[in-house]
């Protein structure tokens, strides 16, 4: 069973990037080695996240279906 897709990826370096946006930092040459372990952190924790969301969401029952 995959529990990551790349889509959840994607949405993750997406918010990752958004974060190396907000320290003003493009190259990850250039990180310190704390921004880098958040970064990293970052990433993980966002693409699982991403992925709890959709597993909950195909396994929640819609307001006013019987269920």
């Amino acid at each position: 069973m995959q529990f990551l897709t790349l889509d959840d990826i994607k949405r993750a370096s997406e918010i990752g990037g958004a974060h190396l946006d907000a320290l003003g930092k493009f190259d990850l040459r250039t990180l310190t080695p704390d921004e880098y372990v958040t970064f990293c952190l970052i990433i993980v924790n966002e693409a699982n996240k991403a992925a709890g969301d959709r597993i909950v969401s195909a396994w929640t029952i819609p307001v006013g279906a019987e269920g």
